[in-house]
């Protein structure tokens, strides 16, 4: 082979040699998009299908945030203000349905959805006055005043007594727009006390 066929033939080598890297390195390419494009589908579908329903939950979780806010505002008997105490646990919590019957009656463990008036003589007090969802049991207000509402139906009206301890704050008598009356100094310590309570709803 005379030397410009050996030229010739070396550089057709090289250009083959040059053909086949571009496409080792075009197929190498191609494949890093497939993948890079399944990787992008397969988190746009799991956002899909998964993201509504956290979104929804979230919001469910809002709804039920800014409602039990609006409930802990309320002030509890004595005028103390608390947590809600409508939460979930054991007991002798009863089902729904049973709960329905206008002859059901509460039971420790049941959350009642209640109005308060609490007077100490013939004076109501301020921040004695209220709505509230109370679990029996759980302590949230005065000793003594879970054990009372027990055994009542929805709908029913009663009298609660208690004795407030005595470290208990002070307040006023409430005016007839429910504001304090700052004039009417009231003293709750030791005080004795009437809630007149309604059981609007068993939850």
């Amino acid at each position: 082979m005379n030397p410009e066929n050996k030229k010739a033939a070396r550089e057709k080598r090289a250009a083959e040699k040059e053909h086949e890297k571009k496409m080792r390195m075009g197929k190498l390419a191609a494949l890093v998009v497939v993948i890079v494009l399944a990787v992008i589908l397969l988190l746009w579908g799991l956002s899909r299908s998964g993201g509504s329903g956290a979104g929804k939950s979230g919001q469910e979780t809002g709804a039920a945030s800014q409602s039990q806010d609006s409930k802990n505002t309320d002030q509890k008997a004595g005028g103390q203000k608390t947590e809600n105490a409508k939460t979930s646990g054991s007991g002798t919590s009863q089902s729904d349905s049973v709960k329905a019957d206008p002859n059901y009656k509460a039971q420790k463990g049941d959350t009642v959805a209640i109005h308060y008036v609490g007077k100490v003589g013939e004076t109501a007090f301020y921040g004695g006055t209220g709505d509230y969802d109370l679990k029996l049991g759980s302590g949230s207000f005065i000793a003594g005043f879970e054990d009372q509402v027990i055994g009542h139906k929805k709908g029913e009206t009663f009298d609660v007594h208690v004795t407030f301890p005595d470290n208990y704050r002070s307040s006023y008598a409430m005016r007839e727009d429910g504001q304090a009356d700052t004039s009417k100094p009231i003293t709750l310590a030791n005080a004795d006390a009437t809630f007149t309570v309604t059981i609007k709803e068993m939850k």
